[in-house]
């Protein structure tokens, strides 16, 4: 058997195999049940009633190269009863889902294509012209591996040959390039890796200086403190000493969520001990505030249009709340992001550990709350508290306005139509 065969069907192999255990989804249903699906963890849905359906084999390895690529992308194949127009359809599933990534329709005919986060309309676009007569299956896989490429790095698929005599020489030449190529991506990616290091170092930095001040104004001189003040004391300053040497050891962002953890341990003791210490009712052990997890343990939820974000309850310290009630903004956490300045949930996913371990034992609240956020795509990523996680490499690029698709259903979507010559979208 020729190599590129005989590579192709090792591929195909490959990816049927690793598809049987992807999340897949292949039942009936609308806009509503794709969202439901892909909400749930499926990768790909594919409605019954689609004009052009995915085989069950082309599903399992469109799911399967998604998986690979360890980014948040959205596909779904719809009929052409879910909706006119295909980027309005886009929005409302990307609504409906509430997750930050990369989404693809095929409605009827159309194929669109959008991204909370950097820019894919062209991705899309070169996709359907490149792949357009091999069919959707092509067009999507072509899609999936342009958005590894600009979002991850990754070097593209080489081209195959049937070229005969000198087929095996071809593929030589081809595996040098790509060598090459490979050593330019692992070079830039690890320029990428200690700039959002030296990003996350600086806030953590911030953070453990801000603690320990406010350790150090607890004055215990004179204070007869009892065994449960001691206890609190203690934990207080021992989660300090945790955090400060941890930050010295950090080697990657993902090592940001093991110093907040304790940071938010150590406030919720000093909130103990300072109500104590007035003579007040013990705190509530609430997830830390929204605003600015520095203000240490929420005492509520509060309704709050959060920059960047929809109207939504975020738990609250008495002091921002004062200020949502009085009719004022509370300042939020800002950090440094691809724009400058910008919150923390909007400045970047390499800031998902830190705000993974001041609010990961609240998950159960915080999903809702991080919800359409930049680092809401990998809230629930496996290994997101190790250094060694995607968080920091494979990281979505590229800047942010929000949600990124503009509102009412604009904005730019590439794609095409495979009915026609009529392309639409963003060219």
């Amino acid at each position: 058997m020729p190599i590129t065969k005989l590579i192709r069907t090792m591929v195909l192999v490959t990816a049927l195999t690793a598809g049987l255990s992807a999340p897949i989804a292949l039942a009936a249903g609308s806009i509503d049940s794709a969202a439901a699906d892909l909400r749930s963890g499926a990768s790909v849905y594919v409605d019954p009633q689609a004009q052009l359906p995915l085989s069950a084999a082309d599903a399992a390895a469109l799911s399967s190269q998604i998986s690979s690529t360890r980014l948040p992308i959205f596909i779904a194949v719809l009929p052409s009863s879910a909706g006119a127009d295909p980027a309005s359809v886009l929005v409302e599933l990307k609504d409906a889902v509430g997750i930050g990534g990369i989404y693809g329709v095929v409605v009827g005919n159309d194929f669109r294509a959008g991204s909370t986060t950097g820019d894919v309309s062209g991705l899309a676009t070169s996709a359907f012209r490149a792949q357009r007569d091999n069919g959707l299956a092509a067009v999507l896989t072509e899609f999936v591996s342009l958005a590894d490429t600009e979002f991850n790095g990754a070097t593209p698929p080489a081209p195959s040959s049937e070229g005969g005599s000198g087929e095996t020489s071809f593929l030589l030449v081809l595996f040098a390039g790509a060598m090459v190529v490979l050593v330019v991506v692992v070079i830039r990616r690890r320029r990428r890796q200690a700039v959002q290091l030296a990003q996350v170092r600086r806030v953590i930095d911030e953070d453990v200086t801000e603690y320990g001040e406010r350790l150090a104004r607890f004055d215990v001189s004179g204070r007869a403190l009892d065994e449960a003040s001691r206890e609190d004391l203690q934990r207080a300053l021992d989660d300090y000493e945790t955090a400060k040497v941890s930050v010295v050891t950090m080697r990657a962002p993902g090592d940001a969520s093991a110093i907040t953890s304790s940071l938010e341990d150590g406030r919720f003791a000093i909130a103990c001990l300072e109500a104590r210490a007035d003579g007040r009712p013990l705190p509530e052990r609430r997830a830390p505030c929204f605003v600015d997890p520095r203000h240490g343990p929420s005492v509520a939820d509060v309704e709050w249009q959060a920059p960047g974000l929809t109207t939504r309850e975020v738990p609250m310290c008495a002091a921002c709340r004062t200020d949502v009630e009085t009719g004022n903004s509370p300042m939020a956490r800002e950090v440094d992001g691809p724009t400058g300045r910008q919150p923390y949930w909007q400045a970047g996913p390499q800031y998902a550990p830190y705000a993974q371990g001041y609010f990961s034992p609240f998950g159960n609240v915080m999903t809702a709350v991080m919800m359409g956020t930049m680092i809401s795509s990998m809230w629930s990523m496996p290994g997101i508290t190790s250094g060694a996680s995607g968080v920091d490499s494979a990281g979505i690029g590229g800047g942010s306005d929000g949600w990124g698709f503009g509102d009412g259903g604009g904005g730019d979507f590439g794609g095409g139509d495979f009915g026609g010559g009529d392309f639409g979208g963003d060219f």
